[in-house]
C-alpha cells in the first residue's frame, strides 16, 4: 500500500518506511537492525526521529505519516489540510500502523 508525502505527494510504500527507511539513516547497521524490535511507541524518539531528519524524513505520529521525504524539493511545504487529517487518522487509530495505512492509501493521503 502506498502512502503519499504531505510536502510533495510522492507515493511512497508503507513496507518499505516501516521495514527499510531505517537503513537509509547514519544509524550503525545492528542499531537500525534493531529499530524494528522496538515498541511502537520508541520507534519515534527524539534519536531516531533525529537520525530519519538526516536522512531527509520527517514523520508524524507514525512512520505511515510521512510530512516530508527525500523526493521533496528544497522548498517543499506540507500541505496543512493533508497533514491535519493524517493527524487525525493518527488520533483515531492509535498504533495499528496496518489500518492508518490502508485508509492513507483509500483516501490517497
Amino acid at each position: 500500500m502506498d502512502v503519499h508525502c504531505s510536502a510533495c505527494g510522492e507515493p511512497w510504500d508503507s513496507w518499505h518506511l516501516f521495514q527499510d527507511a531505517i537503513y537509509e539513516t547514519m544509524l550503525p547497521e545492528d542499531e537500525a537492525h534493531g529499530w524494528g524490535r522496538l515498541p511502537q511507541s520508541e520507534r519515534l524518539s527524539p534519536h531516531y526521529r533525529a537520525a530519519f531528519k538526516e536522512a531527509s524524513y520527517e514523520f508524524g505520529k507514525t512512520v505511515m505519516h510521512l510530512i516530508r521525504c527525500p523526493a521533496c524539493p528544497a522548498d517543499a511545504q506540507p500541505n496543512a489540510d493533508r497533514t491535519a487529517i493524517k493527524h487525525a487518522v493518527e488520533e483515531l487509530l492509535g498504533d495499528d500502523l496496518d489500518a492508518i495505512a490502508a485508509t492513507f492509501n483509500d483516501h490517497n493521503l
